[in-house]
């Protein structure tokens, strides 16, 4: 693995050579992330622990017209003093970008994607450490809304590994400016160890999770003010047992945003999620072990301390309730980005919109 970079860095010089030099740019970005994620839960299926490190991702590469192919690096290293926990991921990834159509190949930053996934189906810790998606990503963009469509494989086959990948859908769909729908399809799939005996089986998950909402931000003297009430049904099951276990339940989730506060609450209740969880934990099941819980409620107040087009912090007090219990989580994120298009236009007048936060 350790080679891989270095030859890839010399195939990009070498087609940047090939091309006339006005049909190509060198293209470049860096990303540098500061997470703290302190988590007080008294939550039997949640562990509490702290997070606290930082992650830099530059890249480079060559642009030729929509095509760009991009190599580089995350370092991911926890801010104890010392590099046995650091790890490096990386980078390489061929990209075709235009206004209405979006592809990419290869192992690429996860925040390409247009949203972020929900905290169902995608764990803060695992946004924290796995910052690129390893397959490929699909994106239609609209007036009206968007498609997305990516596949994540996350783990190889070995005779140690299970082979883990996962194919999910993201759409939107805003007919009028009040009114919204979208919804999540997820395969979920885990494989079992080369060679190995009948201890393991493949395990799948199916997940479809449909939802309207309505944006009622321009009646309202707030940035933002969103609704959205969805149905979420999971199916999994171990194939050497055969029985399918079909959890389900509501999804309401509410976003208000008033200059830099902000509030976010999303309340479940149905059946318990990831029945399998205890058995394979996230090697199967990505999502917050919190709705395993038949009834969950998350309310995260926060503050955006920055707001740029090159630069998002924000400090968030995170209150989780599921019965019996009311716990607490502390976050603060730092992201910082830069590339070549915002440093060519640092002095223009574009707006670039807000910088995403990984979360």
């Amino acid at each position: 693995m350790k080679y891989r970079l270095p030859h890839t860095l010399l195939l990009i010089i070498l087609l940047a050579a090939l091309f006339p030099a006005k049909a190509q740019q060198i293209a470049w970005s860096v990303d540098m992330t500061g997470f703290f994620d302190n988590r007080e839960f008294g939550y039997s299926k949640a562990q509490s622990q702290t997070f606290f490190g930082t992650r830099l991702s530059p890249e480079i590469g060559i642009r030729i017209g929509h095509s760009t192919i991009m190599a580089g690096a995350s370092w991911v290293q926890p801010i104890d003093g010392s590099t046995r926990e650091a790890k490096v991921h990386p980078t390489v990834y061929y990209r075709y970008d235009t206004s209405k159509f979006r592809m990419s190949l290869g192992m690429f930053p996860r925040t390409q994607l247009i949203e972020n996934v929900p905290a169902i189906l995608q764990y803060d810790s695992l946004t924290y450490f796995r910052p690129n998606i390893a397959g490929a990503l699909f994106q239609y963009i609209h007036a009206k809304g968007f498609a997305e469509l990516y596949i994540d494989w996350r783990q190889v086959q070995t005779e140690v590994k299970r082979e883990a990948f996962m194919a999910v859908f993201n759409g939107r769909w805003q007919p009028l400016p009040y009114l919204f729908a979208g919804g999540h399809l997820v395969m979920n799939h885990l494989a079992r160890p080369r060679n190995s005996d009948s201890r393991y089986t493949v395990t799948d998950n199916l997940i479809a999770s449909p939802y309207i909402g309505l944006d009622l931000t321009t009646y309202t003297p707030l940035d933002t003010l969103t609704l959205k009430v969805g149905y979420h049904i999971s199916l999994d099951r171990l194939r050497n047992v055969g029985t399918w276990h079909h959890p389900q339940g509501i999804l309401i989730d509410l976003l208000a945003e008033w200059r830099f506060l902000g509030l976010h609450n999303t309340f479940y209740k149905g059946g318990s999620q990831m029945p399998l969880y205890p058995q394979l934990g996230a090697q199967l099941n990505q999502g917050d072990p919190f709705y395993q819980s038949s009834t969950y409620n998350r309310t995260d107040i926060y503050a955006y301390i920055f707001r740029k087009s090159y630069l998002n912090c924000i400090a968030s007090c995170n209150l989780h309730y599921t019965p019996g219990n009311l716990d607490f989580q502390q976050q603060l994120t730092l992201r910082f980005y830069i590339d070549d298009q915002a440093w060519k236009n640092r002095k223009g007048k574009q707006n670039r919109g807000y910088l995403k936060n990984i979360l």
